[in-house]
């Protein structure tokens, strides 16, 4: 699909949840509530192509987990169930419930820890290239990149020239491009722009993928859409079997052309699936 990414159209809001400052955007939409979690390093604007797609059919929110975006850093450990434990505390604040979670990434494993804790709250999971299987060899891939690469720019035209020439975002158009960097920098007091997440935070998060979550996917009985990349280097093709027969209620499919970030390589693609999936969980029974 070649026709641009619709542009967003969001309202940023940051709460206070219990001492930790959460930042999330909100599309205004009507419907059923579609809560996004991205991925390492990456923030809430990700998330933009779907939140404009799908204002029509649904309220999409769209979280900077903590350590990333606008939301805080706390020195803390960044696991797996306490970013669920965000996103716990945000769904009781806003009075969430019915709510289907697409993650990308790690994201993925933030929305299967919250959904295994709170099943009263969930319709369903839409899983974009999960990370419960990604190897070491990957991981010290991500951290030797995000160590090695310069953390401030003399202006924000740098910084998004760094940006674009990412090889992990190869595939995005110019216009998802634009849309991710909205949230990629913010500006430091001296003038210059640094990335937008933490460091230390990201490194803990990284080391933090290959947390045994069997007994979370076990516990899930709600409907799961997995969607794998066909170029992931993340999940491969036998790893998503696997992971799709150890739910109770999923199914598979495979994005073609596009790399671990769908959201980015295939974001009409992500859309038109997490639109039909929606329609699937109001279906009678």
């Amino acid at each position: 699909m070649t026709s641009s990414p619709i542009a967003p159209n969001w309202t940023s809001q940051i709460v206070d949840l219990d001492g930790v400052n959460i930042r999330y955007l909100d599309n205004g939409g009507t419907g059923p509530v579609l809560l996004c979690l991205h991925g390492t390093s990456m923030t809430a604007h990700a998330w933009g192509h779907l939140g404009a797609s799908l204002r029509d059919v649904a309220r999409v929110i769209a979280v900077d987990m903590r350590g990333h975006g606008a939301s805080d850093r706390p020195a803390t450990d960044y696991t797996i169930a306490e970013m669920a434990g965000d996103i716990a505390r945000l769904a009781e604040r806003l009075d969430l419930t019915g709510i289907t979670l697409v993650g990308s990434s790690v994201g993925n494993q933030v929305a299967v820890s919250f959904a295994a804790a709170h099943p009263d709250r969930i319709a369903g999971l839409i899983l974009s290239d999960p990370s419960f299987f990604v190897s070491d060899t990957e991981i010290v891939k991500y951290l030797r990149s995000h160590h090695s690469r310069l953390r401030t720019y003399p202006t924000r035209e740098a910084a998004e020239a760094y940006a674009t020439g990412l090889p992990q975002r190869a595939g995005l158009s110019a216009a998802m491009h634009r849309m991710a960097m909205e949230g990629d920098f913010r500006k430091e007091p001296d003038g210059r722009w640094s990335w937008a997440y933490d460091l230390a935070a990201i490194t803990k998060v990284f080391l933090n993928l290959s947390t045994d979550q069997s007994a979370d996917i076990a516990a899930i009985k709600a409907p799961v859409l997995i969607l794998n990349a066909d170029r992931s280097n993340v999940l491969s093709a036998a790893q998503a079997d696997g992971l799709c027969a150890a739910f109770a209620d999923a199914r598979l499919e495979t994005i073609k052309n596009s790399n671990h970030t769908i959201w980015g390589d295939q974001p009409e693609v992500l859309a038109e699936r997490a639109r039909g999936f929606l329609a699937s969980l109001s279906e009678p029974a």
